[in-house]
C-alpha cells in the first residue's frame, strides 16, 4: 500500500514537471515571438525612412536590398515584398538608361507575384498597375496603348477591392495628365483625378505604420502643373 502512494506521489509530481516545463517552453516562445516582431517592425520602420529620403535610382539600390533580406526572412509576410517591388519601380522611374528599366520592372513584377499568394489586395494591385505604366516611358509611342490598358485594368481590380485608396485615383491622374486628350486625357481630367485623390488622401486611415503612405504629396504637385 505505502509502494503504491509512492508511486502516485510520483507520478503527481512528474506529471506537474511537464506542466511546468510546457508552461516554460509557452513563455520562452511567446517571447521569442515578441523579440522577432519587434524586430521586424523596426527594421521595417528604419528602411521605410529612407526610401522616402531616396532621391535618384542609386539611392534606393540599397534601400531594396534590405527590403529583399526581410522578405527572404520574414516569408509570411506581404509588405517586406511589396516594398521590394515599390523600391524597383521607383528605381526603373529614375533609372537615366532605359535599357534597364524592363529589367528592374521584370523583378517588381515576380516579387509582387510572390506577395500575392500570401495576400491578394488592392494596394498590390496599385503597384502592379504603377509597374505596367512606368514600362510605357520606354518608348511611350509603341507602348502606351498595351501597358496603359494593362494598368487600367489592374486599377479597377483595386477599387473593387478598396474604392477609398487614394493611390488608385492618383495613378488614374498620371495617366490621364499623360494622355492627349483626344484619346481621354488631358489637364483638366487629371486634374479631377488629383483633386479627389487628395482628398482620399485626406480621410484615408493607415491600419498601422508600416502599411503603404506614398503619394498625396506628389498628387498637390501635380495639381499645380495642371494649372
Amino acid at each position: 500500500m505505502k509502494s503504491k502512494i509512492q508511486e502516485h506521489k510520483k507520478n503527481i509530481i512528474n506529471s506537474m514537471g511537464k506542466k511546468i516545463i510546457f508552461s516554460l517552453s509557452l513563455v520562452a516562445m511567446s517571447m521569442c515571438t515578441y523579440a522577432q516582431s519587434d524586430a521586424y517592425k523596426n527594421t521595417m520602420q528604419g528602411l521605410i525612412i529612407k526610401m522616402g529620403a531616396a532621391q535618384s535610382a542609386e539611392g534606393f539600390v540599397p534601400v531594396q536590398n534590405g527590403f529583399d533580406r526581410i522578405a527572404s526572412a520574414e516569408t509570411k509576410e506581404w509588405l517586406p515584398k511589396y516594398y521590394a517591388a515599390y523600391t524597383s519601380i521607383m528605381q526603373a522611374m529614375l533609372s537615366k538608361d532605359k535599357s534597364l528599366v524592363d529589367g528592374l520592372l521584370d523583378k517588381a513584377d515576380e516579387t509582387l507575384n510572390q506577395a500575392l499568394l500570401i495576400n491578394s489586395n488592392d494596394e498590390l494591385m496599385v503597384l502592379q498597375a504603377f509597374s505596367k505604366s512606368t514600362r510605357i516611358g520606354v518608348d511611350p509611342m509603341t507602348r502606351g496603348m498595351k501597358f496603359g490598358m494593362e494598368s487600367a485594368k489592374f486599377l479597377e481590380q483595386a477599387k473593387k477591392l478598396n474604392p477609398e485608396n487614394p493611390r488608385i485615383y492618383f495613378l488614374q491622374a498620371q495617366s490621364a495628365f499623360y494622355t492627349p486628350e483626344a484619346f481621354g486625357g488631358g489637364k483638366a481630367k487629371a486634374k479631377e483625378l488629383f483633386l479627389t485623390s487628395i482628398q482620399k488622401y485626406d480621410s484615408f486611415k493607415l491600419l498601422n505604420d508600416l502599411m503603404p503612405n506614398w503619394g498625396a504629396a506628389q498628387a498637390k504637385e501635380m495639381i499645380e502643373k495642371c494649372n
